[in-house]
Protein backbone atom coordinates (compact mmCIF):
# COMPACT_ATOMS: atom_id res chain seq x y z
CA UNK A 1 0.00 0.00 0.00
CA UNK A 2 1.36 3.89 -1.28
CA UNK A 3 1.07 6.18 0.87
CA UNK A 4 0.53 9.84 -0.45
CA UNK A 5 3.41 11.86 -0.62
CA UNK A 6 1.44 14.75 -1.29
CA UNK A 7 -0.69 14.81 1.54
CA UNK A 8 -0.36 17.59 4.18
CA UNK A 9 2.16 16.40 6.55
CA UNK A 10 0.77 16.79 9.96
CA UNK A 11 0.99 19.17 12.99
CA UNK A 12 2.04 16.44 15.37
CA UNK A 13 5.01 15.50 12.48
CA UNK A 14 6.62 18.42 12.56
CA UNK A 15 6.77 19.13 15.96
CA UNK A 16 8.46 15.46 16.19
CA UNK A 17 10.62 17.03 13.57
CA UNK A 18 11.02 20.31 15.28
CA UNK A 19 12.26 18.34 18.33
CA UNK A 20 14.69 16.29 16.52
CA UNK A 21 16.34 19.34 15.30
CA UNK A 22 17.16 20.25 18.85
CA UNK A 23 19.96 16.55 18.68
CA UNK A 24 23.41 18.21 17.22
CA UNK A 25 24.61 16.12 14.40
CA UNK A 26 21.79 14.42 14.39
CA UNK A 27 19.91 17.46 12.59
CA UNK A 28 21.93 17.44 10.02
CA UNK A 29 21.74 14.10 9.21
CA UNK A 30 18.00 14.39 8.92
CA UNK A 31 18.05 16.82 7.22
CA UNK A 32 20.15 15.61 4.33
CA UNK A 33 17.50 12.24 4.76
CA UNK A 34 14.52 13.90 4.49
CA UNK A 35 15.86 16.96 1.62
CA UNK A 36 17.67 13.76 -0.24
CA UNK A 37 14.95 10.68 -0.12
CA UNK A 38 12.52 9.99 -2.85
CA UNK A 39 10.11 8.57 -0.41
CA UNK A 40 9.68 11.58 1.76
CA UNK A 41 6.36 13.62 2.36
CA UNK A 42 7.00 16.45 -0.46
CA UNK A 43 6.26 19.29 2.28
CA UNK A 44 8.50 17.66 4.80
CA UNK A 45 11.21 17.35 1.78
CA UNK A 46 10.97 20.91 0.65
CA UNK A 47 11.17 22.71 4.20
CA UNK A 48 14.45 19.95 4.86
CA UNK A 49 15.64 21.69 1.58
CA UNK A 50 15.09 25.69 2.70
CA UNK A 51 16.57 24.51 6.15
CA UNK A 52 19.44 23.14 4.45
CA UNK A 53 19.59 26.63 2.33
CA UNK A 54 19.80 28.21 5.32
CA UNK A 55 22.34 26.21 7.19
CA UNK A 56 24.90 27.10 4.12
CA UNK A 57 24.08 30.94 4.24
CA UNK A 58 24.75 30.81 8.17
CA UNK A 59 28.08 28.65 7.71
CA UNK A 60 29.27 31.12 4.69
CA UNK A 61 27.99 34.10 6.87
CA UNK A 62 29.97 32.77 9.98
CA UNK A 63 33.10 31.93 7.99
CA UNK A 64 33.24 35.20 6.28
CA UNK A 65 32.65 37.24 9.74
CA UNK A 66 35.89 35.16 11.48
CA UNK A 67 38.09 36.11 8.41
CA UNK A 68 37.15 39.51 8.84
CA UNK A 69 37.09 40.01 12.39
CA UNK A 70 40.80 37.98 12.86
CA UNK A 71 41.84 40.40 9.65
CA UNK A 72 40.37 43.39 11.83
CA UNK A 73 41.57 42.29 14.95
CA UNK A 74 45.23 41.61 13.06
CA UNK A 75 45.45 45.15 11.83
CA UNK A 76 44.53 46.67 14.93
CA UNK A 77 46.90 44.61 17.44
CA UNK A 78 50.12 45.66 14.97
CA UNK A 79 48.91 49.39 15.39
CA UNK A 80 48.33 49.05 18.71
CA UNK A 81 51.96 47.19 18.81
CA UNK A 82 54.04 49.91 16.90
CA UNK A 83 52.57 52.64 18.65
CA UNK A 84 53.24 51.14 21.65
CA UNK A 85 56.87 50.88 20.47
CA UNK A 86 57.19 54.49 20.49
CA UNK A 87 56.93 54.89 23.96
CA UNK A 88 59.24 55.30 26.34
CA UNK A 89 58.03 53.75 29.88
CA UNK A 90 59.61 55.41 33.25
CA UNK A 91 62.84 54.48 34.76
CA UNK A 92 64.26 53.74 30.39
CA UNK A 93 62.36 50.42 30.52
CA UNK A 94 61.28 50.02 27.12
CA UNK A 95 58.46 47.62 25.22
CA UNK A 96 60.55 44.94 23.04
CA UNK A 97 59.40 45.05 19.35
Amino acid sequence: MTEDRTKPFSTGGFFLVQLAMFIPLLNIILLLVFALSGSTNVNLQNWSRAMLIFVGIGLLITILGAVLGVTVFGAALAALREALGNIEVPNGVTIPQ
